[in-house]
């Protein structure tokens, strides 16, 4: 389903109906839930529909159960009801006329065996409403996640990853926690309470409406106050949440640099101040949400004594009203904590409508992607030329463009050089060889073929890169060089024969554990030459055509670079190595220069 389209429309019609209760408080809700159903898949939906069908079972259960403590208590009360009661009357000619004491147990286990089965299909409601709404959370999540990592290099260089992380991790779980499980369980709440009400206003319509209104109107009050706050909350938590996140990334991920300039301090400041802010409004929607139900239950007490006295006085004293006013009480004992429970959800998805609106774009955009293929890749390897023509790209409109109609040829099976000033493009220009970054015009051409938005996946597959900065998993040397491939299919003779290329076996060796040795978040226990060898043996282990090298050996001594240089110029296959560089002495390797910009 795509599009913010409800169809069919008897569907529409009924979801409307499910959270029609919510407009009372807040129109906007509604907004927010269709928006949402929208979102969901055909399965999703099918599995909502099913929730709301064993949610009407449980509430006629509860009402039944709850209906069905009048005769038992009658019973107790007065025994002669079994003759003034024609409903009674026919039961218990029915059981064979038993004895008072007896037909009174069979009407208590009755009405026990009642509230067993009506708590337990309530039981397996909820039980399936957390499931349903927790996963729905999650797949909310996965898709988010896919979504982001779908996105091409540019969107990640301008998104701060903190931010994406608070929507993966935080902001998608939210609408699980916050939202459709409140909603879901708002929607079982309002129908018990509208069953119960019912049964209230078919005994005694007046003590019914002044229920219906006095609590009614206890509750609307109060959220009509708070919401504005509670929205305001949720907003304030999700920001914050993104601001601890970028905080901790920073100062974890630049640890050298914050001692090195003794900004521990100013940190932690940031740190604290945003989590006292961050907490000040995750307990101000707590109490907002719980408030109200020391105000109900002191109205819930102050009726029941008017109840009693009403009843008492309207004739036939305390034994007469007895069956009622139990009814009335358990009436109360189950109306009372779901009206809360159902104030508390509208409170709760109140502050996490904020969250849902800043996802909801990209959750959007998400709905229509095409998933990622699972099957093998075949590389799309060059034969005779590598080449970008009339490549015209820049970053911003209002900047003049990188490169405006440049073109460039590689020889496959030689070894190239980019050179240029810094900031000329080199990197840019290797994003855009490797498919990374899609040019305003021009393209890549292999073997004289221009390659597709279908083909990018195969040629990437046949490149290698490594770059200046090496990203390490906080794993071991060997699932560091055979990146992304599961432990159990890791080639451990390919592993030692990439860290024999890239100079750094010997190294390996020496660590305790060897290959399997903890390495640290990053790299930690590395030096900068040292994970520039790991990259380079990462790119030997794939067994690539192409090698693109940017700076990628500016951390190696100069014997150790030329070695690996000559390896790569004296490999048996005619593998094309292109890379970027400062270093006059890497250039003289190169069959071929290439220069960006002006020098």
């Amino acid at each position: 389903m795509r599009g913010n389209k409800c169809r069919p429309r008897a569907l529409c019609g009924l979801t409307m109906l499910v959270f029609g209760g919510i407009s009372s408080y807040d129109p906007g809700m509604i907004d927010t839930f269709l928006k949402l159903f929208n979102l969901l898949t055909r399965k999703q939906k099918r599995e909502f529909y099913l929730l709301q069908v064993v949610m009407v079972m449980a509430s006629i259960a509860e009402l039944i159960s709850t209906v069905s403590i009048m005769p038992f208590i009658a019973l107790a009360a007065n025994p002669d009801v079994v003759q003034s009661n024609q409903y009674i009357s026919q039961v218990y000619a029915l059981m064979g006329s038993p004895s008072h004491e007896l037909f009174l147990f069979y009407a208590g286990a009755g009405f026990v065996a009642l509230v067993m089965f009506s708590n337990g299909l309530m039981l397996a409601d909820h039980f399936l409403l957390s499931r349903y709404s927790a996963r729905l959370g999650g797949e909310i999540s996965n898709k988010l996640y896919g979504y982001y990592l779908d996105k091409d290099v540019l969107f990640h260089s301008a998104t701060n990853s903190a931010t994406l992380i608070q929507r993966v991790m935080r902001d998608s779980v939210m609408m699980g926690t916050s939202l459709i499980a409140p909603a879901l369980k708002l929607n079982a709440r309002l129908f018990s309470i509208l069953l119960l009400s019912a049964l209230i206003v078919w005994v005694d319509p007046m003590v019914a409406i002044a229920t219906v209104v006095i609590l009614g109107s206890v509750y609307w009050f109060i959220f009509y106050i708070i919401r504005g706050k509670v929205y305001r909350n949720g907003k304030k938590i999700s920001e914050l949440g993104q601001k601890r996140n970028r905080l901790l990334n920073e100062s974890f991920g630049g640890v050298r640099d914050m001692k090195l300039y003794s900004f521990e301090p100013t940190y932690l400041r940031d740190y604290s101040a945003a989590t006292k802010s961050f907490n000040r409004a995750t307990a101000d929607n707590m109490i907002l949400g719980d408030s109200p139900s020391y105000i109900v239950e002191t109205a819930v007490f102050t009726g029941m004594v008017l109840l009693t006295l009403y009843l008492y006085e309207s004739g036939g004293g305390l034994q007469s009203a007895l069956p009622m006013l139990t009814l009335y009480g358990m009436a109360g004992m189950k109306m009372v904590p779901k009206l809360q429970q159902s104030y508390l959800a509208i409170t709760r998805i109140r502050g996490a409508q904020a969250a849902f609106y800043r996802l909801y774009e990209d959750l959007k955009a998400a709905t229509g992607r095409k998933a990622f293929g699972e099957d093998a890749i075949e590389p799309l390897r060059p034969a005779s030329s590598i080449e970008l023509r009339d490549i015209t790209f820049g970053y911003r409109d209002d900047l003049l463009p990188v490169f405006e109609g440049y073109s460039a040829h590689f020889k496959v099976g030689e070894m190239t050089a980019v050179v240029g000033a810094s900031g000329a493009g080199k990197s840019t220009l290797l994003d855009i060889l490797m498919g990374l970054v899609e040019p305003e015009h021009g393209g890549i051409y292999i073997d004289g073929e221009r390659v597709s938005s279908e083909l990018l996946a195969a040629w990437r597959a046949t490149i290698g890169y490594v770059p200046q900065e090496v990203y390490l998993t906080d794993t071991s040397p060997a699932a560091n060089i055979a990146f992304g491939v599961k432990a159990e299919d890791i080639d451990m003779d390919r592993v030692v024969e990439a860290a024999k290329a890239a100079k750094i076996h010997n190294f390996i060796e020496s660590l305790p554990g060897q290959y399997q040795a903890a390495i640290g978040e990053r790299g930690a226990q590395f030096s900068g030459g040292q994970k520039q060898r790991v990259g380079l043996a990462r790119a030997f282990y794939r067994q690539v055509s192409v090698l693109i090298l940017d700076e990628a050996t500016s951390a190696l001594d100069s014997a150790t670079q030329a070695d690996i240089l000559v390896s790569l110029k004296n490999v048996e296959s005619e593998q094309t190595v292109i890379m970027v560089t400062h270093r006059a002495e890497t250039v003289e390797f190169a069959d071929q220069i290439i220069r960006v910009g002006s020098e």
